[in-house]
């Protein structure tokens, strides 16, 4: 399952970075929780992730990643490390950082996802190391 599990993710980055709501939301269990610590806030469910995207659109023009690395981390679990690109909405400053998730699956439906700022604090907490 974990070669599928890397596939599911890398299929919602995808589908994420295309703005393919329709694909992404399919991908997603429906019961999903997701904590974003730059919006100070937890998503839940389908219309909460709709509503993380629109929060992100309104910050940030141009969102997209790049770097994308897909670790099996075991257990239904998968570390994304990812570089975030963007301007600000309104003011045109550029964005670019580095980030985390760990994702939790269920059913080879992404079910829980926390952010992390340092990508190696998120490799120790999936109990990984470079």
């Amino acid at each position: 399952m974990s070669e599928e599990n890397v596939e599911s993710v890398r299929q919602a980055v995808d589908a994420f970075n295309a703005r393919d709501r329709d694909r992404l939301l399919g991908l997603m269990d429906p019961e999903i929780e997701f904590r974003s610590v730059f919006e100070r806030k937890t998503y839940r469910g389908l219309d909460g992730m709709v509503q993380y995207r629109e929060d992100i659109d309104a910050t940030l023009e141009e969102f997209h990643t790049e770097d994308d690395r897909f670790l099996d981390a075991g257990e239904d679990r998968v570390v994304y490390l990812y570089r975030i690109v963007g301007r600000g909405t309104g003011s045109g400053v550029p964005v670019s950082r580095e980030n985390a998730i760990l994702w939790h699956l269920r059913n080879g439906k992404l079910l829980k996802g926390e952010v992390h700022l340092d990508q190696k604090q998120a490799l120790e907490a999936a109990g990984l190391s470079e």
